[in-house]
This record gives C-alpha cells, structure tokens and sequence, in this order.
C-alpha cells in the first residue's frame, strides 16, 4: 500500500512569541529572544570583518589600482572586538531566563547596542565619515530596533547612533580626529570641506529619524493588532474548554441512566426471559443493542475530552515497553477479534522509552480495535513495532474494507464516518480515530496513514526518541492471539 495521508502535530510555539504588553513594551522572554538572536547575527559580522580582511590583505594591488585603500589590521581588530564581545554577551543571555529581573535583560541589551554602534562609528571614521555609504549602516540598527524594541527603547537606539555620528563628525571638523578615507586620490576632498560634511550629516539623520518613526509605529500597529489577536484567541479557547466541561458533565451525567438500562435489561433476561414473548424480546434486544452502542460512545467522549482537558502532556513520565504495550492491546481485544473470527498477531522489538504510559495505551488500543471492526470475518490484524534513528515506529495493519481516497483527509474528525464504514460497522462511535488524533498531538506523534479500498489499511505511529528506558536493547518477541 502506497502512502496517501499523513497527520503530523502542529509545532510547538516557542514561550518567546507572545507579547507581554502592547506598543510600548515586551515582555522578559521576548526581549531575551531578541537579544539571543542579536548575539547570532553578529557572529555573522565579525566572520564578514575577517574575510573582508583577509580579502584587503590577498588583494591589495588590485584594490589599489581602483582606487580602494583597505587596511587590513584595523578591520581584523573590529573582528577580534566583536568576536570576543559577542562571547561575552552569549555568556550572558545563558545565565538569563524569562524569569530574571527585567533590568539584567535591558542591560544585556544595551551593552549590546552599544558595542555595536561604537564598533560603527569607527569604522565609519575610518573609511570616511562623508565620502562612503558606511554611515547608512546605521540605519540597520534604527530599523531592527523599532522592529525588535519598544518606540522608547528604538528610539534611544536611533539618538544615540544621531549623538555617535554627528560627534565623530564633530571631532573631525574640529581637528581631534584626522579626517580618514579608504579612497585614493581626489576622491576624498570632501573630507576636508566642513560645509559638505554638514551637508552630508544634516539629511542622513534626518533620514535615520524619518525612517525609525515610520517602521516603529508600523511595528506598533502590528504588534497591538497580534496583541489584540491573542486575547481574541485566549477567549475563544476559554470559551471551548468551558463548552468542553459542560459537555463532559453531560455526557457523565447520561451514565448512570444507560447503566440502569442495561441492568434492567440483565434482570428480565435472567428472571423472565422465557416468559416474554417474541416481540417483547426483539424489542429488548434493540434496546440492549442501542444502549451499548450509546455506552460506547459516552465512553469515547469522556475520553476524548480528558485527553482535550490534559492541554498537552508530551513530557516524559515513566518507561514505557513497547512489546507490553502491544500485547496489552491484543490481549483487551481478544473478545472481539474472536467474536470476528479475526487474527491479531504481534511481532515487536523490545525496547522502552520514557513517556506518557497511559496515553498511548488508549492509542495503541482504539488503532488495534479500529483494525479489528474493519476487517472482514477471518481476516488478521498485524501490529508490529520497530526502532530506528527517528525513534519507535509501531505499525497496525488490517486488510479489511480501506479508506476511499476522498475520505482520508477526514478520518482524524470527531463523529466522521465514512459511507463504506458507516454501512461495515454501524456501531462505530466516529470517535477512535478522533482519540488517536488527541493523544498524537499531546504527546507530539506523527501519523502515516497507507490505504487502498478493498485492499486494508495500515497506520503508522511514529514516538520520537526518548530517553531509553532499557539500555537500548533489542530482542524479537512475537505471538498470535485470535482466531
């Protein structure tokens, strides 16, 4: 059987994406987040400060003859400050977590902010305050701080890349600072007319604060927006976890009427069973059969309603043995597959990991009953079990009446029966495969659906590496129980 559908849970949204104010502040782990990755790009920076070196240094007369003067000592030092900085502030961001004191956080980030703009400025001496575009790298800073801050943070960032540019330009218009420029020749008159340097320095300012102001307030548009969506999406979720307690305190409270039934119906079949008459009897039998029936699915919908309730639950909790967890499964289906003439066999390696013992048992149980209701009488239920490099493949495979191509995408929704296993299997809740679903997403699974009509189905379950339970070993164990 070929592969024709997959279920794969949804990722796990870091702690890192949610707001914790609107436009003028973030919470601790967004602002850490944030300064993590600062730490990531500037490693990129200081590797590009050693191959522009490197290049200055294979390609100097080639440079020189277009008129580029590059030193190369002073660029491997602003590698070697930046490389060495750049440790010290991952150092820092790893000794910090979400709940450190806020101001630890806007320290980090500011030493941060702060080494990279001086770093700038004297590259920005260095190759010529007026006479390259270098000094429109400040505005990389300007841009990603209004993304990344709050306007009051972005826009202290931008006064100060304002107060270090103006300031060096300052010193060299004073004679603190001799006038710099990497281009040969008369390219570099402008360094010495103080009139075009302030020419020079007045707009791009202007153009830094023009553009800080229109990113951070796009910026704080969207993130009151998200804002706003977030708090819409928390009322919707508190909304259904309430509609889900009501319905499970309904759905416990129809319990307790159905087992009254059902015991009524015992007393009359062993007190006065021979003495009803016949239509009396079928009708019972109706009645008894409906009531399983309705047993059946109360018991899915509490399931399925406290593994809802769980709200994950994907974290390691006990050892869990594959091999036993396969024959606990064949071992509660025996009545059916023998009611059904069916086979299950179970061939599994044994190994162990830590996880949630519980949860898959149920899934590992709906999958294996589900395989046993679908198969045609005498048919045989295989599931197997196998390790690998990705982690625990355990594998049911029946041969029974399939899945139509158009009903695949929906076999996981709660109630959905499709026409040919609606006329199969009257009986059928709708919810097991809803139930799989639930524990896959909780305990993070990936579900390989293989199915031809008429030829049988197959999925396949696959538990990511945990920590082993068993030293890694592996035996073979198999047995037959059916038939």
């Amino acid at each position: 059987m070929k592969k024709v559908f997959e279920f794969t849970p949804p990722p796990e949204e870091p702690a890192e994406v949610g707001l914790g104010a609107g436009r003028e502040g973030f919470c601790i782990a967004v602002l850490l987040h944030t300064a993590r990755w600062f730490t990531k790009v500037r490693w990129a920076i200081g590797l590009l400060f050693l191959l522009a070196g490197a290049g200055a240094w294979l390609l100097q007369a080639p440079l020189e003859r277009v008129g580029l003067v590059l030193p190369r000592r002073w660029l491997w030092d602003f590698a070697a400050v930046l490389i060495v900085a750049n440790a010290g502030f991952c150092l820092a961001t790893r000794l910090l977590a979400p709940q450190s004191p806020k101001r630890w956080v806007d320290l980090n980030i500011w030493s941060q902010v702060v080494v990279d703009l001086l770093v700038l400025t004297a590259l920005v001496h260095l190759v010529g305050s007026t006479s390259t575009f270098v000094p429109f790298a400040y505005l990389f800073h300007v841009t990603l701080s209004a993304v990344s801050f709050s306007p009051r943070l972005s826009l202290g960032v931008a006064v100060l890349a304002a107060v270090l540019y103006l300031g060096c330009i300052g010193l060299e218009m004073s004679g603190v600072l001799p006038p710099r420029c990497v281009l040969a020749g008369d390219a570099c008159v402008c360094e010495r007319s103080a009139t075009v340097k302030v020419l020079f320095a007045g707009p791009a300012v202007f153009v830094w604060f023009s553009v800080w102001y229109l990113v951070s307030t796009l910026a704080g548009t969207v993130r009151e927006r998200n804002r706003q969506l977030d708090l819409a999406n928390g009322r919707l979720l508190d909304a259904d976890a309430e509609k889900n307690r009501r319905v499970l305190r309904v759905t416990h409270d129809l319990k307790a009427p159905f087992a009254g039934i059902e015991s009524s119906i015992q007393a009359l079949r062993s007190e006065c069973w021979n003495e009803l008459p016949e239509s009396a009897r079928r009708t019972i039998v109706k009645i008894e059969a409906r009531s399983a029936t309705l047993r059946a699915r109360i018991g899915d919908s509490l399931t399925l309603g406290a593994l809802r309730a769980t709200n994950g639950g994907g974290e390691a909790r006990e050892p869990v043995a594959v091999r036993q967890l396969l024959s606990d499964a064949a071992f509660q289906v025996q009545g059916l597959a023998l009611a059904r003439n069916v086979t299950v066999g179970v061939d599994a390696e044994d190994v162990a990991f830590d996880s949630d013992a519980h949860q898959l048992s149920i899934l590992v149980l709906n999958l294996v009953s589900n395989a046993v209701c679908y198969s045609r009488d005498g048919g045989s239920v295989e599931v197997t079990a196998r390790a690998g490099d990705e982690g625990v493949t355990v594998r049911v495979a029946d041969h029974g009446i399939g899945i139509s191509e158009d009903a695949l995408p929906h076999i996981f929704e709660d109630y959905y029966r499709a026409k040919e296993a609606s006329r199969f299997n009257p009986q059928s809740t709708g919810l097991g495969l809803a139930i799989v679903r639930q524990v896959a997403q909780n305990l993070r699974l990936t579900l390989t659906v293989f199915s031809e009509p008429g030829q049988g189905t197959a999925i396949d379950v696959l538990i990511p590496n945990r920590t082993p339970g068993c030293g890694g070993v592996r035996r073979r164990a198999g047995f037959v129980v059916g038939a």
